[in-house]
């Protein structure tokens, strides 16, 4: 089918009367879209019209469809796409796909030029493998429009409607702080917190936990979470989950509890559980949701959520150099009550028994070091081929979330992992390839190579790999930096005259220059002024304003000023720094 030739297009691009010039409809803004990227390909007029019977691209919701899924059919010389309220959008970006376009970055896309625009025919149906699909990259944060090119669905960007929504938590994880306040409580009911270490967790910046199986605490939870809900009427899930420390209450209730159930978690679940029976007649349509993290990482014995309760498995302790079901690695396996310990994948297998609504909280950087090379490549797609298979609904990707974004070629990180959790059987290489070619251009053979040489060291001296290390890894050792230097300098040279593609690689080589400045320069006490100088230098000028997930790019320099690895010594308790150079 042809679609435009010689500046001439089919037909034009047809919406229902009442999607027409309507700025909050799904259907009018795909539709604009389509009208906008079809002339950028053929340089010809489309026309966005109501309804007609002449042959065109007709775009409109379907009912029949889900909220994501969409539909692509040629029928009677016309092209019919149809979807939910984001699948209509999903459906017509699809559209632009097969015509060559690619949405690489929010400033980077690759549309193709030409005269004359053909089209083969076409009968497609897609849907999501999971129905919660998120990352906290910043470009997926920042740019509304880029994330739902990307389908990505979740809570962190507030997707409009004009863009299909996204799913939103009413209240996020490590919620018992704003469900129990701590100010509110802890002089008149220290018995409300956890029991730990011989005392009540309740002095003022203690790592606190709740003690569950004080029944007063249902009535204090449900009161404020019915608030919560009533205040954001439109959001659908709401998590009841532990705070961020590993300091569960061991009074002698929880820890019969704990024993009894073979985990902490299933004192979590019998609580939640309780307050998501009592607001269910309230809120029918609304998720509780709580957290298998750390201590309640391991899956219960005894008790299992209820119909309206989702878990949130986390992929916390665990090697990303291997995928998951062929890491060997039992060092940092969770402990259990009983004193086994158990790896992610078999807490996964155990969940995905026991749980009708499963997502998972999967880790893509290292936090503590954004910039570090963290080669965990080859286990983007097996892992989440993995969860599919264990009948995960859900799963957000946490990632550098830098306000303008990280290194360590975090722009390709989420463009792949934007197209595994839509389908995790798609052809990552294809995809890779073809994204290093058009961002890096001449460069790209050098940079894959770059990337292949660290996955190809952690595979064959079998190194594991943690989102919390700060010792120096073995792929990072002089004689390996030196390597992989030449390669950046061949990458350089080879885009000498493209200024843009240029810039991405020097910004790409950030990761390097950190791990010689961090550890050669700082943590050995040489301080080499100048290389320091300019390396936060280029960092400003390459807009980085966090190397580290707690601290901005002061308060790390002066921790490395004292010979120190992290800024957050001058912040304990822990305190979030937010960038300063916005």
């Amino acid at each position: 089918m042809v679609l435009a030739e010689n500046r001439v297009p089919f037909g034009a691009i047809c919406v229902p009367e009442e999607d027409f010039e309507n700025n909050k409809s799904q259907v009018w803004f795909i539709a604009t879209q389509l009208r906008y990227y079809l002339a950028r390909i053929t340089i010809a007029p489309f026309e966005v019209k109501i309804n007609d019977d002449q042959n065109g691209i007709y775009v409109k919701l379907d009912a029949s469809l889900k909220t994501d899924e969409f539909s692509i059919k040629t029928k009677d010389g016309s092209i019919y796409i149809t979807g939910g309220k984001r699948g209509v959008i999903y459906g017509g970006y699809e559209f632009l796909e097969r015509l060559g376009c690619r949405f690489f970055t929010p400033d980077c896309e690759k549309i193709p030029t030409l005269t004359t625009l053909k089209i083969d025919e076409l009968d497609i149906v897609e849907k999501p493998t999971f129905e919660f699909r998120d990352t906290d990259y910043s470009s997926i944060k920042r740019f509304s429009k880029f994330a739902t090119m990307c389908r990505i669905n979740g809570r962190w960007n507030d997707i409009p409607e004009m863009l299909g929504g996204s799913i939103r938590y009413a209240l996020g994880a490590h919620s018992f702080a704003v469900l129990v306040p701590h100010k509110e409580y802890r002089d008149t009911h220290p018995e409300y917190f956890s029991f730990y270490n011989g005392r009540r967790q309740s002095v003022e910046n203690d790592h606190w936990q709740l003690c569950l199986t004080n029944p007063e605490l249902i009535d204090i939870v449900v009161e404020n979470a019915r608030k919560i809900l009533k205040e954001n009427p439109d959001r659908k899930i709401l998590s009841i989950s532990q705070n961020d420390n590993p300091y569960s209450c061991q009074c002698e209730n929880c820890l019969k509890s704990d024993a009894e159930e073979g985990s902490p978690v299933g004192t979590l679940i019998k609580f939640v559980n309780r307050v998501a029976e009592i607001l269910e007649p309230e809120f029918p349509d609304v998720t509780f949701d709580i957290l298998a993290y750390h201590y309640t990482r391991p899956a219960s014995k005894k008790t299992q959520t209820r119909h309206n309760v989702c878990v949130r498995l986390c992929a916390s302790c665990t090697c990303f150099a291997h995928p998951f079901d062929k890491c060997d690695d039992r060092s940092r396996a969770q402990k259990r009550p009983d004193g086994k310990a158990t790896l992610f994948i078999e807490d996964l297998m155990d969940w995905s028994r026991v749980c009708e609504r499963l997502y998972v909280w999967d880790y893509t950087s290292n936090f503590p070091l954004y910039p570090m090379p963290f080669p965990n490549w080859r286990v983007l797609k097996p892992n989440l081929q993995t969860m599919a298979k264990y009948n995960v609904k859900g799963v957000f990707e946490e990632a550098n979330c830098a306000y303008y974004g990280g290194v360590d070629f975090n722009e390709l990180r989420t463009y792949l992992i934007s197209k595994l959790l839509w389908n995790p059987d798609c052809d990552i290489d294809a995809h890779r390839k073809e994204f290093m070619e058009y961002f890096y251009g001449a460069a790209a053979e050098y940079l894959d190579e770059y990337l292949n040489m660290l996955c190809d060291f952690v595979e064959k001296e079998n190194y594991h790999m943690y989102i919390q290390d700060t010792k120096r890894p073995d792929y990072l050792s002089d004689e390996l930096l030196a390597k992989y230097n030449e390669l950046f300098d061949k990458a350089q040279n080879a885009v000498a005259g493209d200024g843009v593609r240029l810039m991405r690689v020097e910004r790409a080589r950030l990761s390097i220059r950190f791990a010689d400045i961090f550890w050669n320069e700082v943590l050995s006490g040489n301080y080499d002024a100048q290389k320091i100088n300019q390396f936060f230098t280029d960092l400003r000028a390459h807009n980085i304003s966090r190397i580290d997930e707690w601290s901005n790019i002061e308060r790390t320099y002066r921790a490395w000023m004292d010979g120190k690895e992290r800024g957050i010594v001058y912040t304990i308790p822990w305190r979030y720094d937010a960038e300063s150079i916005l």
